[in-house]
């Protein structure tokens, strides 16, 4: 099968969005299959990037947006243009991973060149919203919210077969994207779970990394992702404030690049605890298993997250993980177990007392097999069965036509 997979993201970026294309990409390639990933990236930045010389890369350049929030992202006006260059790859399905512009771009081909479509809602937008509009989302929010139905969700939703949700976490929402009844399928994202589970990295190596980095001896909470403002790094970083000024031992570790990476560094300068949070910044993605491996317990207070693929990261690498309480980790993290959740500032920081001050060896032990139901093998073959049925329907409806 050839397959076209659509995304406004890709690499450099870092991101649950492109892990997951990764994933499929790759499992499907391991499948058999022939993938293409159509997307618009810089390639004068990307030239000795493996993630992209190791794949098949459909580059639309275009402009990128004016606005902060969307500033790492392009945008093309004249789509009807790309027709004739995706028409040469012969696509049997197009798998569109996006709402904005590559979204606009897959669902004009789709239809003049008669190819179905499959669409992923990877993002919660109600709560992304207020990143793109931070100032007017407080007066304006269900305007925006329509907005982003009528003119995103809603049109990709209804020129596909089958929309795939990653997590349960979206149902609520359904309706603010257009999505109608029971018209979706629940397929969780997979990851490469040995690159984490099987890591190869030597003590030496990581030894060097915490000395590299200052963080010899020390108990290390990480946030491993993009520093944008709906993960909510802010709540995190003010947090550990309270708990980095009773205790010496504790560091943060922010390995990450994005919009608001500067911002975060004031934040933590302001609060007098810049010695005691490192910032990375972006970091490849083959080194990000080294960074999990050094850290004794991975936080995130994110409520964007539809899946929290960094969360399942962290646990394959045997890392225990104290994350927000959120209706995405249901089926991920189980209290005590292989991890803890907290609800408020005063709960997260009592837990990293708790973290610090307690032997963790057990919830340690059951961090990584708590991973192994998520497999980009298992998700590849899951996706697949999808693109069968999608072309089943469309094909039948084309000959009732």
């Amino acid at each position: 099968m050839r397959i076209g997979l659509f995304s406004d993201q890709f690499y450099p970026q870092v991101s649950g969005v492109v892990t997951s294309i990764k994933m499929l990409y790759e499992g499907l390639e391991a499948m058999g299959h022939e993938c293409y990933i159509f997307t618009a990236i810089d390639e004068d930045n990307c030239k000795d990037n493996p993630e992209i010389t190791s794949k098949r890369i459909v580059n639309f350049p275009g402009m990128y947006y004016p606005f902060k929030a969307a500033s790492e992202y392009k945008f093309n006006v004249n789509h009807k243009r790309f027709i004739k260059e995706i028409e040469k790859y012969n696509l049997d399905v197009i798998h569109i991973n996006t709402e904005f512009n590559m979204a606009k771009i897959a669902r004009v081909a789709a239809k003049k060149l008669h190819i179905p479509i499959v669409y992923t809602v990877h993002t919660a937008w109600i709560q992304y919203i207020c990143t793109l509009f931070p100032v007017s989302d407080r007066f304006m929010h269900p305007f925006w919210v329509m907005c982003m139905r009528n003119l995103f969700t809603k049109p990709t939703y209804k020129s596909a077969e089958i929309t795939i949700l990653p997590t349960k976490k979206m149902l609520p929402d359904l309706k603010n994207y257009g999505i109608k009844g029971n018209d979706f399928k629940i397929i969780p994202t997979g990851i490469e779970l040995y690159r984490f589970s099987d890591f190869k990295g030597t003590k030496e190596e990581l030894d060097v990394l915490k000395e590299r980095l200052g963080l010899k001896d020390k108990f290390i909470f990480a946030y491993i992702g993009r520093t944008a403002k709906e993960k909510n790094i802010e709540f995190i970083i003010k947090g550990f404030a309270k708990l980095a000024n009773e205790n010496d031992k504790a560091r943060l570790l922010i390995v990450g690049g994005g919009p608001i990476l500067d911002e975060l560094k004031d934040l933590a300068s302001s609060l007098c605890i810049y010695d005691k949070v490192i910032f990375t910044g972006l970091i490849p993605w083959e080194k990000i298993p080294y960074y999990y491996h050094i850290a004794d317990v991975f936080v995130n207070a994110s409520s964007s997250e539809t899946q929290g693929l960094t969360y399942v990261e962290a646990l394959a690498s045997g890392v225990p993980v104290l994350v927000k309480n959120d209706p995405c980790i249901e089926d991920v993290v189980k209290e005590g177990y292989n991890g803890f959740v907290f609800d408020t500032e005063e709960e997260f920081v009592t837990k990293m007392e708790y973290c610090l001050n307690n032997d963790l060896s057990e919830v340690k032990a059951n961090a990584k097999p708590s991973s192994k139901e998520f497999s980009k093998e298992k998700f590849a073959e899951n996706i697949y069965n999808v693109y069968l049925e999608a072309i089943e329907s469309y094909n039948k409806k084309r000959k009732k036509k």
